[in-house]
């Protein structure tokens, strides 16, 4: 069905990556290529000097290790990036040509109808299939 899927995950204990792991399996093709997508956010330039130079560098290696302890020895391809969530996940589908996003939702709260979440904002923006899975 799907050639190239991206699936979003938080590196937090809550994510519940291997349930999108397994709609991603249902949905892609045989020889489709399974994404896995995690953005921190940036750190505030005021707060940045009193971090360690190799911050960045160092929390992306521990989100994409929390991220592989989750699903395993597994061949998905595991990238971390910086910046806004549903931004960075919208401009990586675009560039790498994303056929089917897969997101988690939780249920809105009173501030999303104002501000939007992050599934919402890629719900809305993509330019490719969304699966949203609670």
């Amino acid at each position: 069905m799907y050639k190239n899927i991206l699936i979003t995950t938080a590196a937090d204990k809550n994510s519940n990556i291997v349930k999108k792991i397994e709609v991603a399996k249902a949905l892609a093709d045989d020889d489709g290529q399974i994404t896995i997508i995690s953005v921190m956010e940036r750190i505030p330039p005021y707060v940045a000097p009193s971090l360690p130079s190799d911050y960045e560098e160092t929390t992306t290696q521990r989100m994409q290790k929390a991220i592989s302890q989750k699903i395993g020895n597994h061949n998905y391809k595991i990238t971390v990036l910086s910046g806004h969530a549903a931004h960075q996940v919208l401009k990586f589908a675009k560039k790498n040509d994303i056929d089917c996003i897969i997101v988690s939702s939780h249920r809105p709260g009173f501030q999303d109808y104002f501000m939007g979440s992050t599934a919402l904002t890629i719900v809305r923006q993509a330019e490719c299939s969304v699966t949203v899975v609670r």
